[in-house]
């Protein structure tokens, strides 16, 4: 199994989630588990809270398909601050 630890990493899924090939909340998950590797990054911040969002609070009207599109935006934003 592939590990992901680097910001490149999370730069790498962002895209994945972009093209389609990763879906956003598997994403996002996994991207917020490198913010937690690195010691929170403020470019990864927002993963993690979303991740965070995903699970537990149905009650509040926010659900994992309610953060779709934040996430797909999250990524975008990750993609185009790269190199």
């Amino acid at each position: 199994m592939r590990t992901y630890e680097t910001f490149e990493d999370a730069r790498s899924l962002a895209n994945d989630v972009l093209t389609g090939s990763l879906a956003p909340n598997a994403g996002c998950a996994l991207i917020a588990s490198i913010s937690r590797k690195l010691g929170y990054p403020s470019e990864l911040l927002t993963f993690t809270a979303l991740a965070h969002d995903q699970e537990g609070h149905d009650q509040f009207g926010i659900t994992e398909g309610g953060c779709i599109d934040e996430i797909k935006q999250a990524c975008q934003q990750l993609v185009d601050s790269g190199p």
